[in-house]
């Protein structure tokens, strides 16, 4: 495990962060999550998935690795947190919800070297190669093109640089955001097929896994280690590759790529 090289540990004041959870409970509540007392305190917490990918892939990378991070889907800033902890020098985010950008700008406020953006889901705002890293947890599945989603952050990835994801197994049994059975092991037009008829008035499933069902066939869409490498090899990437690998669950993927020069 790579520890913190002696970086301050700035926190908001009290008061800020309240704001900061009242804003999250709010926006949750409203896009109709489940749990929303949960996910606010996961995504507030700094320890768990967040730490435990940073310990992943932290010791495969180079002393330049650490001068500027993409963090892609930030939430609410707090991989920011972790990556300043850890050494790196300036931190970037990403989300596609002007709201929890807001809320991510409010909760960093006095951790110096963040940055929160906002994306459209298509173009990143950054030049080419700009990032020295880029991280990605469970965001890859929920684009509509998981290869245009891997193309352009590949883009602003320097030469030599890391890419870190984790996503789900699309070989394991269970699909992970519902607990349904999977189908994502199936070709794409197969999938769908399965997937139209497990939530048809048709099905013997229950009338929430029909939902379900439904909504991973509209949302979520499957990656894989070898869809990857296949992506690498569609942009012409022929010296990047994975250079580590980790199952931290069952069901749950990591991939280390290494950007060829």
């Amino acid at each position: 495990m790579i520890t913190a090289p002696g970086l301050p540990s700035v926190e908001v004041s009290n008061r800020t962060a309240d704001t900061a959870r009242e804003r999250l409970r709010a926006y949750l509540t409203k896009s109709g999550q489940w749990s929303v007392e949960k996910n606010i305190d996961e995504l507030f917490g700094l320890a768990g998935g967040f730490v435990g990918r940073f310990d992943f892939f932290l010791p495969q990378l180079l002393e330049q690795a650490f001068d500027r991070i993409l963090i892609s889907g930030c939430a609410i800033g707090s991989e920011h947190i972790v990556a300043q902890r850890v050494g790196f020098k300036e931190a970037f985010g990403t989300e596609v919800s002007q709201e929890l950008v807001d809320i991510a700008k409010l909760r960093l406020e006095g951790h110096s070297n963040c940055r929160v953006d906002y994306y459209n889901g298509l173009r990143l705002p950054y030049p080419a190669e700009h990032f020295t890293t880029v991280y990605s947890g469970h965001v890859i599945e929920h684009t509509s093109s998981p290869f245009e989603y891997f193309a352009e952050h590949m883009r602003v990835l320097k030469p030599g640089g890391f890419f870190f994801l984790e996503f789900p197994n699309r070989y394991h049994w269970t699909e992970l955001h519902t607990g349904t059975f999977s189908f994502e092991w199936l070709p794409l037009a197969l999938r769908s097929l399965a997937l139209k008829a497990a939530a048809s008035s048709f099905s013997p499933a229950s009338a929430k896994n029909r939902e379900f069902y439904d909504l991973v066939r509209r949302t979520l869409q499957p990656v894989s280690n070898w869809q990857l490498r296949q992506f690498m090899r569609k942009l012409g990437l022929k010296s990047s590759k994975i250079v580590a690998t980790q199952v931290p669950a069952a069901g749950f993927m990591r991939a280390l790529i290494r950007k060829g020069s």
